[in-house]
């Protein structure tokens, strides 16, 4: 059995995916398959407590962000404090990875996000 092809794939397994030009909070993205905020919403008892990936427009207010896409928006809150997004991102387009909790914080679903790349 020969160990390149199995350690090359190992190796890629590791490897993140980053947006070119994309300002990275948190930690690296994994690369997971985006899940439609709407799908998050309709389902949130079979998402709760799994680690998704979301895509949408940055809204702020009051200092809380949310995810919007189309109808659709969801609370988004960094887990590591250090990686709060900027103030000025509202607007911007994020794809973010994170546990999903069916009842967060007001009790609305929301991310715990481990890692947000935003591209302005």
């Amino acid at each position: 059995m020969r160990a390149g092809p199995f350690l090359a794939a190992f190796l890629l397994a590791g490897l993140t995916v980053s947006a070119p030009g994309a300002e990275l909070y948190g930690r690296p993205l994994r690369g997971l398959s985006p899940v439609p905020i709407a799908q998050l919403q309709r389902k949130a008892a079979d998402y709760d407590g799994r680690t998704v990936r979301v895509k949408g427009e940055v809204r702020s207010e009051r200092g809380t962000f949310h995810l919007v896409d189309g109808d659709a928006s969801l609370r988004v809150t960094m887990r590591d404090a250090d990686s709060a997004l900027p103030s000025d991102a509202n607007g911007a387009s994020a794809t973010a990875e994170g546990v999903f909790r069916a009842t967060g914080p007001g009790g609305a679903p929301g991310l715990e996000a481990t890692g947000l790349e935003l591209t302005r």
